[in-house]
């Protein structure tokens, strides 16, 4: 079996942003022309996808993506030249790119590809209208083939077309979450740092094992690859990770999470904040302000902060700092608060 390691693996996107339609955010392909050979649920799974030499299946040899048939005379039947496939974005928002990922595909990836986009309440019908995003473009076998979007509309759905058919392995949706106001009722705390409610990991001083946007990831983390791990100092210093809140708001409750994390969990933490203008991120010159001091942890554990918050109640703030002493690993950072509405852009 092949794995998925590619040490040419271009993260231009997946750095930046947010894989909106992650099956671990909820994404999920809902319906497709075809997926003779392979299922279109692929699409949108962890990973690169895997070849495995020599399995085959009823359909033929096993692939790790959505595949369809041949499309020999289709069009004369359904005037289409391309298959498609329907996906709902996990969270809804603003889409900068695509990756539309042809690993292990070879000879028999499709020679185009194109990409719509819905807003639509509930569930797409023969009324959705679709507003394209990627226009009927090149593409290559065995490879990630990134696309720019240039929109700053809000999407719920994804339209995926092949031309005129063939494999893709993994169809990746990058952007910026945004949080739906309308999901909460006044007064309610939520996670003010969660990637559902626009949250992200935007910076960290070390990101060896894995990356700081999984400390805003839904849920508890599934093992150690699922939350942010440090290497080794052999200094004095201590590693640092910086997360963007969804929106503004107060500081009420923290959680800090070290499941999986028994033999390399970080010795102590402590938590800083700050709040800048809409649009900016936080520099050099940046002031923060101590939220929890410095304090232990202990391993496999949802740590809960309450009394420990050194901060009013009614300051707001637009990112956080975690700071792990001297290094380790987190699986995940809550943070809690009531937002501010008004500063939504």
């Amino acid at each position: 079996m092949t794995d998925d390691t590619n040490d040419n693996y271009d993260d231009r996107f997946a750095s930046r942003y947010i894989d909106l339609l992650s099956e671990r955010v909820g994404g999920r392909a809902i319906a497709c022309s075809d997926q003779w050979f392979a299922e279109c649920d692929n699409l949108v799974k962890p990973g690169r996808g895997v070849f495995k030499q020599g399995l085959f299946v009823a359909t033929g040899q096993w692939m790790d993506g959505w595949e369809s048939r041949r499309s020999f005379g289709r069009d004369s039947r359904t005037g289409d030249d391309f298959d498609w496939c329907i996906l709902r974005l996990g969270i809804k928002g603003i889409l900068r790119g695509f990756d539309i990922d042809t690993n292990h595909f070879r000879g028999n990836a499709p020679e185009f590809v194109a990409v719509e986009a819905a807003n639509v309440i509930g569930e797409v019908n023969a009324d959705t209208q679709w507003t394209e995003l990627l226009p009927k473009s090149p593409s290559q076998a065995h490879s990630q083939n990134l696309y720019h979007c240039d929109n700053n509309s809000q999407w719920t759905h994804l339209r995926l077309k092949m031309f005129p058919d063939g494999g893709i392995a993994r169809f990746r949706a990058y952007g910026e979450a945004r949080i739906a106001r309308h999901h909460f009722i006044e007064g309610e705390l939520i996670d003010l740092a969660s990637v559902v409610n626009g949250g992200r990991g935007i910076d960290a001083s070390d990101r060896f094992y894995s990356s700081p946007s999984n400390l805003v990831m839904p849920g508890r983390g599934i093992n150690m690859g699922d939350g942010w791990e440090t290497k080794r100092r052999r200094d004095r210093s201590n590693d640092w990770a910086l997360i963007e809140l969804g929106v503004a708001g107060t500081i009420r409750k923290v959680v800090v999470d070290t499941a999986h994390f028994k033999g390399n969990f970080p010795d102590r933490m402590s938590l800083q904040a700050t709040s800048v203008e809409p649009g900016q991120q936080p520099d050099e010159s940046t002031e923060w302000q101590s939220i929890i001091s410095e304090c232990p942890l202990y391993a496999d554990r949802e740590h809960l902060f309450i009394e420990q918050i050194e901060v009013d109640a009614m300051t707001e703030f637009t990112h956080v700092r975690i700071n792990i002493y001297p290094d380790g690993g987190i699986s995940r950072l809550r943070v809690f608060g009531f937002p501010n509405w008004q500063r939504l852009s």
